[in-house]
């Protein structure tokens, strides 16, 4: 119960940002994978705006019920879930450094870390950041991550080599994606290496901490780098 209401306000920000501020060109704001699992969606004629965070939502119900999780809920786990993000958030922004140390140069710096040049464009891009948080670990892992195991245990993957293959995949898969179609990033060596580490990073989170503060994590390190312009 904790991780939905953890993860609904955020999902509920970017939603009803994308509307406000996006406009007739709302579309334009959508983060890649929430674009993408709406492409995919259109395919089979479904078209309204509000099934794709109903599905999430309702994801996040059957994941809680599957698992037998309890339902109560307690202020306390929303703060500790908020500063458990905040601090693994920063140090992920510390493994970006720890990768920079290897390369002679680092090549996408105005890439991830520039932040926004005007005060609609920053309200966009906090609204995009909390997207990606939501969307890219609704896909990368909390779909990825179980549909890769589960393929691999289904042709008798021991578990150990499934369980790696699962989260090195999906991992991998994440970073490949930032550099896909029009929209995507021209390709670096630093770029590609970190993402995958970060996509690994987020993956141990969402497996040991859960979807709720791999979300957290995800747009706390987005909004402190790309708006914030955090870094070491």
């Amino acid at each position: 119960m904790a991780c939905l209401v953890f993860v609904l306000p955020m999902l509920a920000a970017y939603e009803i940002g994308v509307a406000l501020v996006g406009g007739t060109s709302a579309d334009a704001m959508r983060t890649g994978a929430d674009a993408w699992m709406r492409q995919a969606m259109a395919a089979l004629g479904l078209r309204d705006r509000w099934l794709s965070p109903l599905c999430l939502v309702g994801a996040m119900l059957a994941w809680q019920a599957f698992h037998g999780e309890s339902w109560k809920l307690r202020l306390s786990d929303l703060l500790g879930m908020a500063m458990e993000s905040l601090v693994l958030a920063i140090a992920l922004i510390g493994v970006s450094r720890l990768v920079d140390l290897g390369f002679d140069r680092l090549d996408v710096q105005t890439v991830l870390q520039a932040g926004p040049s005007s005060s609609r464009q920053s309200v966009s891009a906090v609204i995009g950041f909390l997207g990606a948080g939501v969307y890219e670990e609704a896909l990368f892992r909390l779909a990825l991550i179980p549909a890769i195991y589960g393929s691999a245990r289904l042709i008798h993957t021991p578990e150990v080599l499934a369980g790696t293959v699962a989260v090195t995949g999906s991992a991998l898969l994440f970073s490949l994606a930032h550099h896909a179609g029009a929209p995507g990033e021209s390709f670096t060596w630093f770029a590609f290496i970190f993402r995958w580490l970060a996509g690994i990073f987020f993956a141990w989170v969402f497996l040991v901490r859960g979807f709720g503060v791999a979300v957290g994590t995800h747009a706390a390190y987005d909004v402190l780098v790309g708006w914030v312009g955090l870094h070491f």
